[in-house]
């Protein structure tokens, strides 16, 4: 096993490094859609020039604009989208929060967002003034996401890049179903958000966190449990008996080990994965918005973490 696709055993890689890791061992993968790719060969595909001024609200949407080759549309971006746009690119704030004032301001002729997108005040204020306020599926499935493009491409009249898009993402898909194949016997994996303050939620059936899991060829022992991100009982924990711990980078800030979960979460300690010390880590970004094309490279690399010998 390399220590490129080992679990983290001492300690949890920080989000960075992860990344820069996950670049290195995976650019081979043929139909890997890496974020280069985003912008290679679709995004470089000839374009009418439009005027159209948009603000992405949702890494799930940006990401989408780029890969169509339509980020330069793009007049402002919310902040889970700031590592996909240009420092100069405008954020107007997070998807969930935005505030009516600040989006006006730039005078976009529409703003594109999922389901998350809000507050309610704030789209009726926004439509008030005469911008277009589009939503768009924010689904947890791969047909969810082709969808997705399919609204976006519309939006930003890049239909024609779409399908290239879209046979990307189905071929990627395709070839982790071949790799999952070969597994006899499917790792438990079990999602834990975790915000100081809040209950620890485990994801449930109807999240990106449990696509990721499933699309990666293991089987998260919550979905049978609960729907949608919730506490659970110690009990509960116990009897899942997960074989892997999965979190977001973003909660490895302040959890640097197994050990340190085990004593957040005493009752880990009787399960496979603390025995195994058998953490893995998603990139946040990759879980908002609905299943996402970072989702589906989230799910790549996962499925060689979890199975580093396939």
């Amino acid at each position: 096993m390399n220590r490129h696709t080992s679990f983290i055993t001492s300690s949890l890689i920080t989000p960075p490094f992860w990344r820069h890791v996950c670049r290195k061992t995976l650019f081979s993968a043929t139909l890997f859609i890496t974020a280069s790719s985003l912008f290679s060969p679709i995004a470089h595909a000839q374009s009418t020039p439009n005027s159209t001024g948009i603000i992405s609200a949702g890494a799930a949407i940006t990401e989408i604009i780029n890969a169509l080759g339509a980020k330069q549309q793009l007049i402002a971006v919310d902040v889970t989208s700031k590592t996909l746009v240009a420092n100069d690119v405008p954020k107007v704030g997070y998807h969930r929060q935005l505030s009516a004032e600040s989006l006006i301001a730039l005078a976009p002729t529409r703003i594109i967002g999922s389901d998350e997108m809000g507050p309610p005040k704030t789209l009726a204020l926004l439509k008030q003034s005469g911008i277009e306020v589009d939503i768009v599926n924010g689904g947890e499935t791969v047909n969810d996401l082709l969808h997705r493009i399919d609204q976006v491409a519309a939006l930003t009249q890049h239909q024609q890049q779409a399908q290239q898009l879209k046979q990307q993402i189905t071929t990627t898909v395709e070839n982790i179903k071949q790799r999952n194949l070969h597994q006899k016997q499917p790792k438990k994996v079990l999602f834990l958000m975790i915000h100081d303050g809040r209950p620890i939620s485990v994801a449930g059936k109807n999240t990106t966190a449990d696509s990721i899991i499933t699309l990666a060829g293991a089987i998260n022992p919550a979905a049978s449990m609960v729907a949608n991100y919730k506490p659970i009982s110690t009990e509960a924990i116990l009897q899942m008996q997960p074989d892997i711990i999965l979190l977001s980078d973003r909660t490895t800030a302040s959890i640097k080990d197994m050990a340190q979960l085990v004593k957040k979460m005493p009752m880990l300690a009787a399960t496979p994965a603390a025995k195994n010390n058998a953490i893995a880590v998603v990139d946040g970004t990759a879980l908002i918005g609905g299943l996402g094309i970072h989702s589906i490279n989230e799910a790549m690399r996962l499925n060689r973490v979890f199975y580093p010998q396939s």
